[in-house]
This record gives C-alpha cells, structure tokens and sequence, in this order.
C-alpha cells in the first residue's frame, strides 16, 4: 500500500477507531528504516505552509472560497499560547480547529495541541521514535524535524493530552512553520477522532437505551 492509497482508505472513515488502526496496519508492513525513509520525505506528512493566493493563483480553488489565513494541522510558533491562565513561551503547535473555523471572524479561541520535540541526546529517543513511527499510541503523533528546528531534533510529536488555548487574533498572526500533506492531515484527523469521538459500542448501546427512555 503506498501514502496515496492509505489516504484513500482513511478519508471513509469517522467514528471508531479504524481510521487510526489502518495506520497502524499500513506502518505495520515497513521495517523500522523504511518508516524513517517513509516519513520524512520531503512532502511525505509536512509541506511548506499553504497560502490561499497561491492556491487561487494555480486554480487549487476559486477565488470565491473563503480566505484562510490558517489551516487544520498547520504548525505555528507562538508565545501567545495559554494552558490554565498560564503564558506558554517558545513553543511550537499544531492547530486541531477545523479549517472552516479558522477564517477570521468566525471563532474568538483557536485550540492548540503542543509538540514535543525529540533530542537524540535523549535516552529514551530511539524507544520514542520506534513508538511514534508505528503510529501506535492514540495519544501523540509523529512529525519529522521542521525548518527551524535545532540539528539535534531527530523528530517531533504532536500531543493529544494537552489542549493550549489562544486568541484567534494572535494564532493567525503566528509564525507558520509548516501544513500537513493530504495524508498528513488524514492521519491527524485520525488521531483527533480517536481522541475526541471515538464511539465504542457499548457507549453507543448505552446512549441508545436513554434516548428511547427519554
């Protein structure tokens, strides 16, 4: 299966969590180096920040479209970043807002998922990136180094466990560092379900029974 058919796959899926198993299944089938060579080509799951005169300029969309600045999954840095009250500084994020929500004017707060960047003078660096690359945790995602990054990044993950609040005003005046690819955002969007509605059957039986009693 290559990058473009796993895309495929994932973009039928929602509820449940098969979209984050066909990762899992599609990761499963490389050797750990093949993984290493697989992500972090260049395109693989990062590109260089989209920009929507670009997109209309190549006929991507029409210029009708409403104007982003911002795109779900885009990597920003930004000292404007708040977890509980308190001011987050020199951090790096990616943006779990939907891209309709992004649009000026539309949301006052936009939800930020921190990265974790990955040192190889780190002890536990090779176990994280052999965890990481076969897309095994629901909880963190990985992502090559990005352009700005220090030598000693080795890779970096997105953290599900810890939602970061900004003002909109602030997040879209944030640097952009990176967009992810189609199956970049594919895999994210996996990974937002998993951790945001993911429906076990038993939930859903059980929200069933109350629904008919209510």
């Amino acid at each position: 299966m290559s990058l473009v058919e796993l895309e495929r796959s994932l973009q039928e899926l929602s509820h449940g969590d098969e979209a984050l198993k066909t990762v899992q299944a599609f990761a499963q089938g490389l050797s750990r180096n093949e993984r290493v060579q697989l992500f972090n080509a260049s395109g693989a799951l990062v590109c260089f920040p989209i920009h929507y005169e670009a997109a209309v300029a190549q006929g991507v969309i029409a210029d009708t479209e409403d104007e982003f600045v911002l795109l779900q999954g885009d990597v920003i840095r930004t000292d404007a970043a708040y977890l509980l009250g308190e001011r987050l500084v020199g951090r790096s994020y990616a943006i779990a807002n939907s891209t309709c929500d992004l649009v000026p004017g539309r949301r006052e707060y936009a939800l930020l998922l921190p990265l974790h960047p990955i040192l190889r003078t780190e002890p536990s660096a090779k176990a994280q990136l052999g965890e990481l690359l076969s897309f095994r945790s629901n909880r963190r995602m990985y992502l090559p180094p990005l352009p700005g990054d220090s030598p000693d990044v080795v890779g970096n993950a997105i953290v599900f466990d810890g939602v970061v609040g900004a003002r909109m005003e602030d997040a879209i005046l944030a640097e952009r560092v990176a967009s992810l690819s189609l199956v970049g955002w594919r895999i994210f969007g996996s990974h937002l379900r998993g951790v945001l509605t993911r429906a076990g059957e038993s939930e859903a039986t059980l929200r069933r029974a109350f629904t008919k009693s209510s």
